[in-house]
């Protein structure tokens, strides 16, 4: 049972139509920061055409990248978790919809 729901200032429960994948957030968080996107690839382990295919919604933040990343970045691993799997519902929602 769905427990959790976001209410605006009436209590009225609020939907969206619009999803973003975790790769456009750490990409504004490293463009915030002044971090460059192949040292952090490297700081993450990855190769730099991996880390450019995360950034642009073509790869998925796993449980092992969220926690390389809440080191790196001090954002906790469930927050990125959590973006990555309302992205992927959004989607697959939005496809069962579109096949409906």
């Amino acid at each position: 049972m769905n427990t959790h729901k976001v209410l605006n200032s009436k209590g009225k429960e609020i939907f969206t139509d619009v999803t973003l994948h975790p790769g456009e957030i750490i990409m504004d968080e490293l463009e915030a920061r002044g971090i460059k996107k192949t040292e952090f690839a490297q700081q993450l382990g990855m190769k730099p055409g991996h880390f450019s295919d995360l950034l642009y919604g073509r790869r998925h933040v796993g449980a092992a990248t969220a926690l390389k990343l809440e080191k790196l970045l001090g954002i906790a691993a469930e927050f990125w978790m959590r973006i990555q799997v309302y992205h992927d519902l959004f989607v697959e929602r939005t496809k069962q919809k579109e096949a409906a």
